[in-house]
């Protein structure tokens, strides 16, 4: 192809639009649009304009009416399964987005996307026009010639990593020039257009015919040079076929359609409506990509900050002065704060910004590196921390839990913190909870990234080192965006029920979780210590046990020495493989635990160095020398289900039930001897909460009597009395009732409990005959999130399951599995959460030293003066079991003791 000359870019839609769907399955709006194909195509779109900048533009779709080819030859695709419903609901959104960026589409009924490619592309070349075809389809290959190439996803690769082929590519693939590959495909068939081709030859054979033939018209005149025999009397014997197919196959160029390049030529695109379409199909990452568009004009739709904007630095006591009146008339103060690390409790302050209404926003320099006039950070705190504590003004933050940490570090305390958008756009289901990313997907403004102004990797800077001028015009953008933010997405919360959680058990929840963070836990380092040098020895004696039973030393920790070990040496049952070698995650091993004992030292030497390498050798390390403690970050918007999360270090990850988790907790201590911890732990909560949604009769009855529901569940199902349940029944029978909570199958079953396939899927029947309540709750939960595209807590908590209407059953099961779940877990989550802040408001009110500094699920740790443990036994005790009402008693176990792990 000519450089300088003008190109004509074809996109093959139905082909790449196919291909991206298999290349990109689960992609979907919250509200379970699927947009993998979507997005697929429109990132093609993008990419291929982007880098070959083209001079013209136009696509092609397959029409629905028969082609020509149907007629001629019934089975054309006849074999080919419909299309699946969460395919046919893009095509038409492809199109509209075609639409609105500009680009003719063309579609001529009897003919397929491929032939008009086939004419346009030809119709180019005699105007003097290049032309390059993006397709998923190999059949285009055809028309490669000198003015003609071919971009195709490359086999078995990210669906965006994409080859050209020109004439001399083709040649190196096929060893044939690109116009005889429809005789190759006449030859050896084609299964995915069920084109017949000629019995017994493949791909190797036709190849050969062709190269010495020229063509299937030539191999059919010099028949008789055909050797061997039985092939030569194969293609005499299907001659119909092998015309029929190659003609099937070849792309007819002669399709009545007309290039009009002008038409064609790369224009401007419809701004708002493409952004109107791209936020809806959440594209968001899309978004940002549009303003290089080839032909783009400057897009109304993404504003800078600056303009409409009223931004002032205050570097003066008068000009601080003269604000505080303002802020304390305020309706609502939006805050951020500019530090210098991640980590609020280390952090140093760099400068604060507060914004009292959109577009006016202010911003105090108070650390910065630079000679810019700055203000005293004691005189700042002292002036603002009136204004910061006053509950009658709501205060806006993105993150909250960070800025009120810092500033409390720094002398000023935040009072009624009303909202946090990254909250609330986790509530609303908001995939992208970064604020500049929420900003520029819900408010359709582009903020300037953090990167410009520290820069980033080995260059990056401390916000320290930025003027005073450049950080104030940034730092006041965030807190006037987040005020914007903010108003938009309290009506959103209000309009989808979720006002009152976000209002009554979020928001609240955040200081309580700034707090626990502050107080951190002790422990005890030597008793760690001392840990790590007895397991050191158990994992010692662990290789040795695996190098005896195997017969030879190995690498235990590289999979792919394991795998040969346990597939190739030891002839275990294969599992499945990776690109790596054999796959020996911790699934494979339990299944293979009983076919040899050299697994379970394999499965204990694991769990052995893992739990030595994240929390006994860890955590000494993680003691802050200013506390001496250790202090984890409680995460709100992590988990689907509501459940709160644990980081740097994670204390929820330590294992409860096994040995050596027991002797980790341990080390987490009352400070001294006038402390003791308190350990609350709800019993069976989630087992409560689903009695409570499905209102079945047998688990009410069991849970008010207080009986032991997995002993009565044992009675039940295996049809004995009570008092003839076995440890071994009642073992199985609380697998079901905590399994059934997440969608447990016979396979599931089987694999726990050791019945069979049969006598698993007997059992859970058997289950859910009993507790007919139960099924109906499930079934019914899973009804509704098929029609709403979500399920929700009591208190209103929604979790959107996309996939809950796939075609493709895996993915189906899964979603239908969430569904159950979500509303019990996080209902569940839900309790401990309102029982956290109302123990909190009552310690407070009674002024108790004692400090609650752990949440582990349905745990909470306090740590407590020996002269306050009957006081805290108590509001604990009335407090927890009364959370939120519910039609079965709520039980809770309230346990003391010096350390985490001997409690009484």
């Amino acid at each position: 192809m000519s450089q300088g000359k003008p190109s004509l870019l074809l996109f093959d839609a139905n082909a790449l639009i196919h291909r991206a769907f298999h290349a990109l399955p689960g992609l979907s709006t919250k509200s379970g649009q699927p947009t993998g194909a979507i997005y697929g195509f429109v990132t093609m779109l993008l990419k291929t304009l982007e880098e070959l900048k083209p001079s013209y533009c136009a696509v092609a779709f397959d029409s629905a009416a028969p082609t020509f080819r149907h007629i001629e030859f019934q089975d054309y695709k006849a074999h080919r399964p419909k299309t699946p419903d969460e395919l046919v609901s893009q095509f038409g959104l492809v199109r509209e987005i075609v639409q609105a960026f500009n680009i003719p589409q063309f579609e001529i009924a009897g003919f397929e996307a491929d032939d008009i490619l086939g004419a346009l592309s030809q119709q180019a070349s005699a105007q003097g026009v290049d032309t390059t075809i993006v397709t998923g389809d190999t059949d285009m290959l055809q028309l490669v010639s000198p003015s003609i190439r071919v971009l195709l996803p490359k086999p078995k690769r990210p669906f965006s990593d994409t080859q050209i082929y020109d004439e001399q590519a083709v040649q190196e693939r096929y060893n044939l020039n690109p116009q005889q590959l429809s005789d190759l495909k006449g030859l050896k068939g084609d299964p995915s257009d069920n084109i017949p081709g000629v019995p017994g030859i493949g791909e190797k054979t036709a190849q050969k015919l062709i190269s010495e033939f020229g063509s299937i018209e030539d191999i059919y005149r010099r028949i008789d040079e055909v050797m061997p025999l039985k092939l030569r009397e194969n293609l005499r014997a299907n001659e119909p076929a092998a015309r029929q197919s190659k003609k099937l196959a070849t792309i007819d160029s002669q399709v009545p359609v007309k290039l009009d390049l002008p038409a064609c030529q790369i224009s401007d695109h419809d701004h708002d409506k493409v952004n109107e379409l791209f936020r809806k199909l959440e594209l968001f990452t899309l978004l940002d990509r549009i303003s290089h568009f080839i032909g783009a004009k400057n897009s109304p739709s993404t504003n800078e900050t600056k303009t409409h904007t009223n931004y002032t630095t205050l570097n003066t006591s008068e000009a601080l002065d003269a604000l505080l009146p303002q802020l304390a008339k305020s309706k609502a103060i939006a805050i951020d704060t500019e530090t210098t690390g991640l980590n609020a409790r280390n952090a140093g302050l760099v400068g604060i910004s507060i914004c009292t209404e959109q577009g006016k926003a202010w911003y105090i320099p108070v650390g910065h590196q630079s000679e810019d006039r700055q203000l005293p950070l004691a005189e700042v705190a002292a002036k603002l921390d009136p204004v910061l504590q006053n509950p009658k003004i709501p205060k806006i933050t993105h993150n909250g839990k960070y800025d009120i940490a810092v500033l409390a570090n720094h002398g000023m305390e935040v009072g009624n913190l009303a909202s946090d958008t990254m909250i609330a756009a986790y509530l609303l289901g908001e995939k992208s909870l970064g604020l500049k990313q929420l900003v520029f997907n819900k408010l359709a403004i582009k903020m300037t990234p953090i990167t410009d102004l520290i820069g980033s990797g080995t260059k990056q800077k401390s916000m320290a080192e930025v003027g005073v001028g450049e950080a104030s015009e940034y730092a006041c953008a965030d807190a006037d965006m987040t005020f914007r933010l903010n108003q938009l997405l309290e009506t959103e919360l209000k309009e989808q029920g979720l006002w009152r959680l976000f209002s009554e058990v979020e928001m609240p929840l955040v200081p309580i979780l700034c707090q626990m963070e502050k107080d951190g836990i002790a422990l005890d380092a030597g008793a760690l210590q001392k840990m790590s040098r007895e397991l050191a020895q158990e994992i010692g004696k662990t290789e040795l046990a695996i190098y005896n039973a195997v017969g030879h030393q190995f690498n235990i920790n590289s999979s792919q020495q394991l795998g040969r070990i346990l597939f190739e040496e030891l002839k275990l049952p294969t599992a499945r493989k990776t690109k790596s070698g054999y796959s020996t995650d911790m699934s494979v091993l339990e299944g293979l635990k009983p076919m040899h004992p050299v697994v379970g030292s394999v499965i204990e030497y694991r769990q052995l160095t893992k739990l030595k390498s994240t929390y006994i050798d860890a955590l000494p390390a993680l003691i802050d020398p200013k506390t001496g403690r250790v202090h984890t970050s409680f995460n709100q918007t992590v988990a689907a289900t509501g459940r709160l999360s644990s980081s740097d270090p994670n204390l929820q990850n330590i294992p409860i039930r096994t040995e050596l988790g027991k002797r980790i907790r341990l080390a987490f201590i009352a400070p001294n001897e006038n402390f003791r911890l308190i350990s609350a732990d709800y019993s069976q909560i989630e087992l409560r909460v689903m009695a409570h949604l499905s209102q079945d009769p047998g688990l009410l009855a069991a849970f008010t009597h207080d009986e032991d529901i997995h002993s009565t569940t044992a009675a039940q199902v295996f049809g004995v009395e009570k008092s003839q349940v076995t440890p071994d029944m009642r073992r199985v029978a609380k697998v079901v009732n905590f399994g059934v909570i997440y969608g447990m199958s016979d396979y599931g079953l089987e694999q726990a409990s050791g019945f069979s396939r049969r006598e698993s899927a007997d059992f859970i029947k058997t289950y859910f005959e009993k507790y007919r309540g139960v099924q109906d709750y499930i079934n019914i939960t899973k009804r509704q999130a098929a029609e709403k595209g979500y399920v929700q807590t009591v208190l209103g908590r929604k979790r959107f399951i996309p996939d809950i209407n796939s075609s493709n059953y895996q993915v189906r099961q899964a979603a239908e599995r969430m569904a159950i779940n979500m509303p019990v877990q996080g209902t569940a989550a839900d309790i401990i959460k309102l029982a956290m802040i109302k123990i909190y408001r009552e310690m407070n009110a009674q002024r108790l030293q004692s400090k609650m500094i752990l949440q582990v699920h349905d745990e909470l740790l306090f740590e407590v003066p020996m002269e306050e443990l009957e006081a805290m036994k108590g509001l604990i005790g009335q407090i927890m079991p009364r959370a939120m009402d519910f039609t079965v008693p709520l039980r809770v176990e309230i346990k003391e003791g010096r350390t985490w792990g001997e409690m009484e």
